[in-house]
């Protein structure tokens, strides 16, 4: 026989376990997706392979020449014009990086902060 404290322990317990177990999976597929479009930990662009980028080229052409994918930080699809920025880290100054937007796959834009010039 349980008592009218045991019944009120379990009430609280139960929501905070699937609190938790909904926290887990979360996370998990957060990590997952993460680590699917996250940039090698090895993979660092220099100003050389970013000036070697030309408006109109390709992403897997940009991937050669960069040699990583780099991790998508926006996409947007309206009809047939689909547009993705994509970051990766750089060489040079703490923080830098490289950004490129693509528009149907083809390279339209391209930034970059604290990449060293050899």
């Amino acid at each position: 026989m349980r008592t009218i404290g045991a019944d009120r322990a379990m009430r609280a317990i139960l929501p905070l376990g699937l609190i938790l177990a909904l926290l887990q999976a979360s996370a998990a597929q957060s990590a997952s997706q993460s680590a699917s479009t996250a940039a090698p930990a090895g993979c660092r662009v220099d100003h050389a392979r970013y000036a070697a980028l030309k408006t109109g080229m390709t992403y897997r052409q940009v991937r050669a020449r960069l040699g990583c994918d780099g991790r998508r930080i926006s996409h947007l699809t309206i009809g047939r014009v689909r547009r993705a920025t994509y970051s990766w880290p750089g060489r040079g100054t703490y923080g830098a990086n490289l950004t490129l937007t693509f528009r149907n796959e083809r390279l339209t834009d391209k930034a970059q902060l604290g990449l060293r010039v050899p």
